[in-house]
């Protein structure tokens, strides 16, 4: 079973059984960590790099021109409502960012998606500026995943063994709560510990909406693959 998301390559493989319906993607995060100094050893100009960037991807918001564009800053340098092309039509990056440790690129497409863009742009760079970039140079590989799905089944089944909580709950507050969704976190205590995994539903709607967000700190298509398993369970 594959999930029904138009945008995921797993929905062009075709599929049968019960479907989770990707609404939208929230976010499509990549980030690639490498020391932006083995990126640009020679110390190039990047004020016409920053222009060629601008152009090649159509980015609305840029660095701009009266302000010293800094890596190391803790803000980085930002791009953001732009656009790249792949062989399905071109779709938005919301935003690039590029830190003295890695680039960080949002796009509601797919984490493949924000990959293609940062291996072009690096690619771009050294081609026409003369900036290096091997792939071997990305030392770490960071996704975030943000989904808002609907499942054809009914997930309050999962919550079925707690039943006589809710019931409680409601009777001690005079409220009408239900199950909001479930999570699963690494067990670390150290700084940098992976994202949890959520399932939740999403802040805002009723329940009858049946409209959950999900956010995983993998790939979109494992993500959904993920999805999919869960829905299984039921």
């Amino acid at each position: 079973m594959r999930l029904s998301c138009r945008f995921s390559k797993s929905s062009r493989r075709g599929f049968e059984g019960d479907r989770v319906t990707i609404l939208n993607v929230k976010t499509a995060r990549a980030i690639w960590l490498v020391d932006s100094r083995d990126l640009n050893p020679r110390g190039i100009d990047i004020i016409p790099v920053i222009e060629a960037i601008k152009v090649r991807y159509n980015f609305q918001v840029c660095p701009p021109k009266s302000e010293e564009p800094n890596e190391t800053d803790p803000k980085g340098i930002v791009f953001q409502n732009g656009s790249f092309a792949t062989g399905t039509g071109r779709y938005t990056i919301a935003k690039a960012t590029m830190y003295a440790d890695g680039i960080v690129v949002d796009s509601a497409l797919s984490t493949d998606f924000s990959e293609a863009f940062l291996a072009d742009a690096l690619t771009f760079l050294s081609s026409q500026f003369g900036f290096t970039y091997r792939p071997d140079m990305i030392h770490t590989k960071i996704f975030t995943s943000e989904l808002i799905v609907r499942p054809e089944k009914d997930l309050s089944k999962f919550f079925s063994p707690l039943d006589a909580v809710n019931r409680k709950l409601n009777a001690l507050t005079g409220l009408h709560y239900h199950p909001f969704g479930i999570a699963f976190a690494d067990d670390k205590t150290t700084a940098g510990s992976p994202a949890p995994f959520k399932f939740e539903r999403e802040v805002g709607k009723p329940s009858q909406q049946r409209r959950y967000y999900s956010s995983a700190p993998i790939r979109t298509a494992d993500h959904e693959d993920l999805l999919t398993e869960l829905e299984s369970l039921l």
